[in-house]
């Protein structure tokens, strides 16, 4: 069964086409933007990564413990723990 033959003329054809292409060019636009912007944010992450490290003293590559300490229980009254 063709589009003629559903009634259609062969302009709807062509602007169906035409709307078609441009949705799938949008949302390709789209996309490839995301990823340039992703792409701009995970380097300007890494470079404030590295000046971090670099302000701590220790060398980019080189891992260094998370200076972290364990929080303590401390009982408020007696026989009830919070």
């Amino acid at each position: 069964m063709t589009y003629q033959s559903r009634g259609r003329s062969m302009f709807e054809v062509v602007l169906a086409i035409c709307f078609v292409a441009f949705l799938v060019g949008f949302i390709t636009v789209l996309c490839i933007g995301n990823y340039f912007r992703a792409k701009r944010a995970q380097e300007r992450q890494r470079q404030r990564r590295e000046a971090k490290q670099a302000a701590s003293g220790s060398a980019p590559g080189q891992l260094k413990a998370p200076e972290y300490e364990a929080p303590t229980l401390t009982q408020t009254s007696p026989g009830r723990l919070l």
